[in-house]
């Protein structure tokens, strides 16, 4: 009887410690360190990072490991986020309340995602600070106060210790986990430095100027403070990020290394993604102050870019240089993140074929059907680590990542604006009119949908429901808005 009972004690101990160490639990034990709220039509921010903690002896590290695992077994079995609103106007408001809380610590996908994935500052949530999106003054500020709570909490747990990792995980009151899911990340320090811009005013927040803006951004001031005070932290990260991940000879990443991105449970190195994030990093960091200014270098990175990964026979880009992709001609929809960045432009003639040509391979290949956008036509072929494989192998296959889908649609939209071809309009509000139906029938805006368009999951993940990535569909509509009443700047 002893073991069964020291071992229940556990299971109680652990649980119990992950609930209390969840940031958006209604008793936890976690403080926001760094707090920003309006005064006199200004934000003022009490910084108390000082306070931040950093744990990394193994103890730490396996409790945040099994805290996740614990997190996503409960919204698969337990419980899951659900909306109650019946419009759709409500369940994006519904969506708002939930992810952009001042209140909260984080800005996080939702549901089983307590901990901060640092990519999503510069991914995921991207369009956060975009002031033609319409909004409530509620809303605005919501956004960008959370956004700014953010990105300050990670530069507070990467001043205690400047080493990128994917995953900032909270285990205390003020204490931090820095974890890898699941290797060295390609896109931490991109997240951090894009945020940093996007307060600022110094990046659009949208694939183009599309349209006026309709509300003024208050974070100018607070983001340059924080740039200012953690200056030397972000020179470290930049540092450690380019030593581990570039190879200066080649001038393009290493291909010896895997490193993790967005679709980070797929083993890839020197993929298309990873290059574009390194190039965008870098003009980042320029732009900031972080690293002097190198134009020549971006241009001839852009340029080896291009000839390594384009396949003029097939007319997308090739996934990553392996000798496995190359002989399968991999191509992954996490290309668009060349619109994301703008490390390429539709309104440039000679840029455009890019575009024009990836989007005749996703109609042709079914890539966007029965929504866009799934990360590759089929499902398997690709390799993944082991424990990811085993749970939710086809996650980041076939499946339809709505992320990604509403840059698709953008791309369309851009392209529309861009050659008059109406059939490119057609094929955005077709998808559109399909996101809204999904949305509806879901009572949110999940993460992720099968092959069939039905909401994902596996015997041990359910996509995230109430995902704050609603975001880029708000942008998306207003994109669409702004040709419709032929307001915007290209239209």
């Amino acid at each position: 009887m002893v073991v069964p009972v020291i071992a229940f004690m556990l299971v109680a101990a652990l649980v119990g410690g992950a609930y209390v160490t969840n940031p958006f639990s209604r008793f936890t034990m976690v403080k926001q360190p760094f707090v920003a709220q309006a005064v006199a039509d200004a934000l003022q921010a009490v910084n108390n990072n000082h306070r931040l903690h950093v744990a990394q002896a193994w103890p730490w590290r396996l409790f945040a490991t099994l805290k996740c695992w614990i997190h996503i077994m409960e919204t698969r079995f337990v419980r899951s986020e659900r909306s109650d609103a019946k419009t759709l106007k409500h369940i994006i408001t519904d969506i708002h309340a939930s992810r952009f809380d001042p209140n909260k610590l984080l800005l996080t996908s939702g549901d089983h995602f307590s901990a901060l994935f640092v990519r999503n500052l510069g991914v995921f949530y991207y369009p956060t600070c975009d002031p033609r999106i319409p909004s409530t003054t509620e809303e605005w500020h919501n956004r960008q106060v959370s956004y700014l709570q953010t990105v300050a909490y990670a530069l507070g747990v990467f001043e205690k210790r400047p080493v990128p990792v994917t995953t900032i995980v909270p285990t205390g009151a003020y204490r931090a986990t820095c974890m890898n899911f699941w290797r060295y990340p390609s896109d931490t320090v991109y997240g951090v430095l894009y945020a940093l811009a996007a307060l600022q005013g110094k990046e659009l927040a949208a694939p183009v100027d599309y349209a006026p803006a309709q509300q003024e951004l208050g974070t100018v001031r607070a983001a340059e403070l924080l740039v200012r005070e953690y200056h030397t932290t972000l020179v470290k990260l930049y540092a450690h990020y380019r030593d581990t991940v570039f190879d200066e000879k080649a001038g393009l990443l290493r291909r010896d290394v895997y490193i993790c991105g967005a679709k980070d449970i797929t083993l890839r190195a020197c993929s298309f993604y990873d290059n574009v994030v390194f190039w965008k990093t870098t003009s980042l960091a320029m732009e900031l102050g972080i690293i002097p200014r190198d134009r020549p270098f971006l241009r001839r990175l852009k340029q080896t870019i291009l000839l390594t990964f384009w396949l003029e026979d097939k007319g997308y880009f090739l996934d990553e240089p392996s000798g496995e992709a190359m002989a399968g001609a991999y191509y992954s929809s996490d290309w668009l993140i060349a619109l994301v960045t703008g490390f390429l432009d539709p309104a440039k003639a000679a840029e455009r074929p890019y575009f024009e040509r990836s989007v005749a391979y996703i109609q042709a290949a079914g890539v966007d059907n029965p929504l866009p956008l799934k990360y590759q036509a089929e499902g398997s072929g690709r390799q993944q680590f082991f424990l990811a494989r085993l749970a939710f192998a086809s996650y980041q296959r076939d499946t339809a990542w709505s992320f990604w889908g509403m840059e698709y649609i953008k791309t369309l939209l851009l392209l529309y604006t861009h050659t008059g071809k109406k059939q490119y309009l057609k094929t955005a509000d077709k998808h559109i009119a399909s996101y809204k139906h999904a949305m509806l029938r879901d009572s949110g805006f999940p993460e992720v949908y099968d092959t069939k368009g039905q909401l994902y999951q596996t015997w041990m993940y359910r996509s995230v429901r109430k995902t704050g990535w609603v975001i880029g569909f708000e942008q998306a509509l207003a994109m669409r808005n702004a040709i419709k009443t032929g307001v915007g700047h290209g239209a």
